[in-house]
């Protein structure tokens, strides 16, 4: 329990001192037991201890405290080692685990020699041949940018899922899933990352699911125990009651008659006193529930934050950037793209509503173009296709998604778009600087099944820079519920003088909070800005 104190103290920022004495007075523990019971058994329950304490540190990144609790998990093993019931294959396995662990703190530290030497006798162990010790491994590689070498590791993580018997939750999808979606695209191994970004979306409402049935469950169980120990507890007081009823029965009438009202007024405060309880437990049950809301949302954000990319095609002569920022802990909002040869394919959109539905509603819709520009359809064949698979009867909640989809020559500047119900974009340039592009008036996607969508095209946009965005953008309202506004977009556009498009989306950025002027967010907003 100091442990789990002391590591909570550390994860929440609390007071260093705190921290260092509830874990110091842990390990003190550990040694007197050691002390008092010299066997493998108190050695192996520190040595557990530890390992906790090290782990913790090492996930927040203070390596220099990992490495001072690192040197006490070697010393417990070497004791471990010298005990006559000591198991080899324990020590073997804990051994490993120590190296392993140091090859992240000292990476961490800025000491590569070292731990490049700390992870080589990692490698000579039987446990770095299991799915376990390679996952474990791939901490390190990340840490030392050895991307290759991580995503050949993480080749083993549904062997070890099954291993374990371990489903994928939202914890594991963010610890396990996301890591190898971001190693592989470091690698360069970009149709396994698109894999995997594909499995998160595939494997995201199942686990949101599967948490809160899991959380039922154990609300359940604890009322469960909660009525158990409420009847043992009646149980006892009725027993006791006619034990005192018993005893008192050769006692003077008067007698009687004072332990007949003491038992009256007993009953009525412990009457208050369950009431009481039974409000502080709901209490307690609803605090909890919300807690538990808040860190499942707060994982939702992250699986879909990294759904949506975070760097751009590096392409001679391609100028691109994007950004994304939900007016809640989770959006509607999306964009994304795929290159193929000299072919950019690009999407931006805004699902209808806010929250978990419509970020569910994104992931289908993102996953969607993604497969469909792998085949090399046309803008306005991908919009008809997405529509087939989101309108009809399964959308019992009839959402629906604005979409901008645009296919672009890298080499001649043409570019094919189909626009599906959403604002239009700003095309810069011109004898204006800059001017709204008209645009066929499809229907949004989702609404109607069987529609077939118009595309339409542009001989050249080379020179000129296409700016995309959603309403949150332009809708953006002040605290005196006042819109940002197209006028205003397209003026600061026009004026806006640039060196690239990341440049263009902070500036926009900085406006809009300019125009808020402290004011929560109505929607979420993304944009998008290319040049050729």
């Amino acid at each position: 329990m100091l442990i789990y104190i002391g590591c909570s103290q550390s994860r929440l920022g609390l007071s260093d001192d705190k921290t260092d004495n509830r874990l110091e007075e842990a390990y003190s523990a550990h040694i007197y037991n050691i002390h008092k019971h010299p066997n493998a058994i108190s050695f192996r329950d520190a040595i557990v201890g530890v390992i906790n304490i090290s782990y913790n540190y090492l996930e927040i990144a203070d390596y220099k405290k990992a490495v001072l609790w690192l040197e006490r998990l070697n010393q417990l093993i070497d004791g471990y080692e010298k005990q006559a019931d000591a198991r080899p294959d324990y020590s073997n396995k804990q051994r490993a685990r120590y190296n392993i662990y140091l090859a992240r703190a000292l990476e961490g530290m800025g000491r590569k020699d070292e731990a490049a030497e700390a992870y080589r006798l990692f490698c000579q162990t039987d446990f770095f041949q299991t799915a376990e010790g390679k996952i474990l491994a791939s901490d390190y590689l990340r840490l030392a940018g050895r991307w290759q070498d991580a995503a050949d590791n993480f080749g083993s993580l549904d062997e070890m899922m099954k291993e374990f018997g371990t489903s994928y939750s939202l914890e594991n999808i963010q610890k396990m899933l996301l890591k190898k979606y971001e190693v592989n695209k470091k690698a360069g191994r970009i149709d396994t990352a698109r894999a995997v970004s594909i499995s998160i979306t595939e494997r995201l409402d199942s686990a949101i699911t599967l948490s809160r049935s899991a959380e039922a469950r154990e609300e359940a169980a604890v009322h469960q125990k909660e009525l158990e120990m409420t009847a043992e507890n009646e149980r006892n007081i009725r027993q006791r009651h006619i034990t005192q009823l018993i005893a008192m029965t050769a006692i003077v009438v008067l007698l009687i008659i004072y332990i007949i009202v003491r038992h009256r007024m007993g009953a009525r405060l412990e009457k208050a006193h369950n009431e009481l309880k039974t409000a502080y437990d709901q209490l307690e049950e609803t605090t909890t529930a919300k807690e538990r809301m808040e860190s499942e949302l707060r994982i939702a954000c992250d699986i879909q934050m990294s759904m949506v990319p975070s760097t751009f095609p590096d392409y001679e002569g391609l100028d691109m950037y994007a950004s994304m920022t939900p007016a809640k802990e989770v959006g509607g909002d999306l964009y994304g793209y795929h290159l193929e040869g000299d072919k950019l394919y690009f999407a931006l959109g805004d699902v209808s509503g806010k929250g978990v539905p419509a970020s569910l509603f994104m992931a289908q819709a993102t996953r969607l173009f993604l497969t469909h520009a792998t085949q090399g359809m046309m803008p306005a064949e991908i919009c008809t296709s997405i529509n087939k698979a989101l309108a009809g009867e399964d959308n019992v909640n009839a959402m629906f998604v604005t979409m901008f989809i645009g296919l672009l020559d890298l080499k001649t500047g043409h570019l094919d778009f189909c626009n599906a119900g959403h604002n239009a974009p700003v095309l810069g340039g011109g004898e204006l600087g800059g001017e709204f592009l008209d645009m066929l008036p499809n229907a949004p996607i989702g609404l109607w099944p069987g529609l077939e969508y118009e595309g339409e095209e542009l001989d050249s946009i080379k020179g000129r820079q296409l700016f995309i965005y959603t309403d949150g953008l332009n809708e953006a309202e002040n605290r005196q519920q006042e819109q940002f506004g197209d006028d205003r977009l397209l003026e600061i556009l026009r004026a806006i003088h640039y060196e690239n498009a990341r440049q263009v989306i902070e500036a926009i950025e900085a406006e809009v909070e300019k125009h808020r002027d402290g004011a929560e967010p109505n929607d979420d907003l993304t944009m998008m800005c290319i040049k050729l």
